[in-house]
This record gives C-alpha cells, structure tokens and sequence, in this order.
C-alpha cells in the first residue's frame, strides 16, 4: 500500500483532482428523472446540501411496468420530494415533464432560470439512458450563463473524469437515501452497483469512496 500511494502521488497529474467546493457555491443537479441525482451525487448532496438545488425533470411514470403510469408518477414525486427533504437541500423541483419525453419538451426545459449557480450538474454526454442524453443536448450555454458544467456517471460511466469528492464519511447516508427510491430499488440494488463503483473509483487516490464528476471544457 505504502508503495502504492507513493506511486499515486508522484503521478498525481494523472489523476482527477480533489473538486474543492467553497462554502459561497452555488450548485445546481438536474435530474432527468427522480433518484438520479442521489444515486449519482448522494454523497455531494450529503456534504453540500444547503448549497444545492436539485431540478427533476420528468415524472418518472414508467418507472414500474406494474404499476399504472399515473400512479407510479404520484409515487415517484412522494419519493423525491421525501428525500429531499431528508438531505436538506436548499431548494428542489420536480418539472413534471412525461418519462421518456424530454427531447420533446425543450420549451419548458428553458424556462428554466439556471443563471445563478456556479456549478450546473447532469448526466455525462455519453449516458446510454434517452432523456439523461437529452439534458446535455438542450443545456445551452445561454442559458447556463456563468456556471461550469459539470457531468456525472449514473448509466455509464466518465470516461475523462477531471474531478472527485470524498464521499468516505457519508457513504452511509448515500445508502439509506438511495434506498429511501423503495420503487426503484426493489427493481435494481442500485445502492450496492453505484456504491461498489464509488469504491473502485476511491484506488486512484487511496480513499474509500469517491463520487468521479467531469468537468466541460
């Protein structure tokens, strides 16, 4: 390990950098649907929660064949607006736009003000899922003003990533709140593959668990 870790920070350029995020940040996660945006950046959300908003973009009513869209959309929005109250964010959203329908809807997704923050969160530009590559595609730059956008790996994941976070301390909370999605979850262990994936990624900086987020040139 010793070796390891020696090697590790003779090649630190090599690596992505500690994202170290000042206490006047303002942060903005765009969720295409609600649980991405814990899944995704749990522990960010964990450790910064009073200086992120959190935007869910679609209903997410196809989250279950089971169930009848219109009541899987009433108990997605249960389970956002229940977990986010639980992290304590600053500010959330739920735009309500159809699962599956976010390309169509680029109207609404601009009304979006997003003018203020400094950074702005979504799916990375290669994310296999429809409505996350769609974010990317309509986030354009007059609308994001100043912010730096940065992705983060939910279905696939970052092929560059520049940046991360130690999420070792709160690595517990991220579970419970993951979980707290029980229509998802009882689908897709989603707490143990994207923590499993938040370990790995820890090696590269000899941590336990890191969250990897990509900064756009």
């Amino acid at each position: 390990m010793k070796i390891f870790k020696k090697f590790c920070t003779k090649n630190a350029k090599l690596y992505s950098s500690a994202w170290n995020i000042a206490a006047t940040d303002r942060i903005c996660i765009l969720a295409p649907h609600p649980d991405d945006e814990t899944i995704a950046c749990g522990g960010l959300l964990s450790l910064y929660a009073k200086q992120c908003d959190v935007i869910c973009l679609t209903d997410g009513r196809y989250g279950d064949p089971d169930i009848k869209p219109a009541k899987m959309a009433q108990i997605r929005k249960k389970e956002f607006e229940t977990v986010m109250h639980k992290i304590g964010v600053n500010k959330f959203l739920m735009l309500g736009i159809e699962d599956g329908k976010l390309a169509e809807n680029k109207t609404k997704f601009n009304q979006l003000n997003l003018r203020n923050y400094d950074y702005i969160l979504i799916p990375g530009p290669n994310d296999s899922h429809p409505d996350h590559m769609a974010v990317a595609k309509m986030l354009r730059k007059s609308i994001s003003g100043k912010a730096q956008i940065v992705y983060y790996e939910i279905w696939n994941t970052l092929q560059n990533q520049t940046h991360y976070i130690d999420i070792s301390s709160v690595v517990d909370k991220k579970r419970k709140l993951i979980n707290l999605y029980k229509s998802q979850v009882k689908h897709i262990d989603y707490a143990d593959r994207i923590l499993a994936l938040n370990h790995y990624r820890g090696i590269c900086h000899t941590i336990d668990f890191e969250e990897a987020y990509q900064f756009k040139k």
